[in-house]
């Protein structure tokens, strides 16, 4: 079977996963779909995209799967579900995996769909909806090296960049790495504002200097200098996953037996935030909870 000719599903059609999806049916041809949310799947339909009736619907039509969901609960609900991919996908299916989900629950699928013939590998991704729109996506792939080799030309039409990881998991690893710096990053941020304000410090002159200094960052220039600052709080990516992130780090890292102190730190800036009702906005809503004058316009 040749590459064109290979079917493909897709579940999970959010701010992320449906642009993804539209690369997809604009390069590939033909996707099916599948979302809790019926507008969501009539927007890819209206473009030329098949709907899925389920989980399960979506294996059945499909030779490879991507999953890209906002928890690992939906995950393993969507594969293990009454109506789910485990009871879809036939021997030979590729379940990919590229939503932010951590270790233990994709390694949970392979266990399960393994000795059904149904491979499994995680790609989560890099970089955020306006690289999803272009197609210009960082992948970060987890699993055997054949099964990513075979999917390598699905993942490149919605990233520019591939890199293989490692063993099942890996992605996730490198992911969950690189999300503990990026946040960690937006609760230094937000902390070093609240210092600076107490201090009576004119607030300008400090976000006008820290990006000609070591403290420059891609969060210094685009999240709070670029849009916290100016009142915009449209979601690039949630802080409600932003703080599920951190809560999968934590997991990681006692698993793992590795050191978790600036990390506590990072999550508990996250949870006040998301307790305060923040959750819905962008990331660098976390300087709401102490900084109520920042208000969203």
């Amino acid at each position: 079977m040749s590459d064109n000719s290979k079917r493909v599903g897709f579940i999970g059609l959010g701010t992320m996963g449906a642009p993804m999806a539209r690369q997809i049916l604009q390069k590939h041809g033909q996707v099916t779909v599948f979302d809790v949310v019926p507008a969501a799947v009539q927007a890819l339909v209206a473009a030329g995209a098949k709907a899925g009736g389920s989980p399960k619907d979506v294996g059945e039509l499909s030779d490879l799967v991507i999953t890209m969901l906002p928890h690992p609960d939906v995950f393993r609900d969507v594969v293990f579900g009454e109506d789910g991919l485990a009871k879809g996908l036939k021997a030979g299916a590729i379940l990919i995996d590229m939503s932010t989900n951590g270790i233990a629950v994709t390694q949970e699928a392979e266990r399960a769909l393994k000795p059904k013939g149904i491979k499994v590998m995680d790609a989560p991704v890099g970089k955020g909806p306006w690289a999803a729109e272009k197609g210009e996506l960082t992948i970060l792939m987890g699993g055997d090296e054949a099964t990513c080799r075979q999917a390598e030309w699905l993942l490149g039409m919605v990233g520019s960049k591939l890199y293989h990881c490692g063993p099942l998991g890996s992605g996730q690893v490198v992911k969950l790495a690189n999300n503990l710096v990026a946040c960690g990053n937006m609760a230094v941020l937000a902390e070093a504002y609240v210092l600076a304000k107490a201090g009576g410090a004119k607030m300008e002159v400090l976000t006008e200097i820290m990006p000609t200094t070591s403290a420059d960052s891609w969060q210094l220039r685009h999240t709070l200098n670029g849009k916290i600052l100016k009142g915009d709080f449209t979601p690039m990516f949630k802080l409600k996953l932003a703080t599920k992130d951190m809560q999968l780090i934590l997991e990681m890292a006692e698993a793992l037996g590795t050191p978790f102190g600036v990390g506590k730190g990072v999550l508990d800036w996250f949870e006040r935030s998301k307790k305060a009702g923040f959750g819905e906005l962008d990331w660098g809503a976390i300087l709401l909870a102490s900084n109520p004058e920042l208000k969203p316009q």
